[in-house]
């Protein structure tokens, strides 16, 4: 899978990334995340950064 594809489709990366990516997602349209993770902070961060 190129690096590129999965930069479109998926939240990694330092909190500021995933901060700026979820902004475009919500300049795009985008209503529905699927989240799934095993790592408790990574759930805290994305109920910050999305609630």
């Amino acid at each position: 899978m190129p690096d590129a594809l999965v930069d479109e489709v998926a939240l990694c990366g330092p909190r500021e990334r995933i901060r700026d990516r979820l902004s475009a997602y919500k300049e795009a349209g985008v209503t529905t995340l699927i989240c799934g993770t095993s790592q408790p902070e990574a759930v805290r961060l994305m109920a910050e950064l999305v609630l």
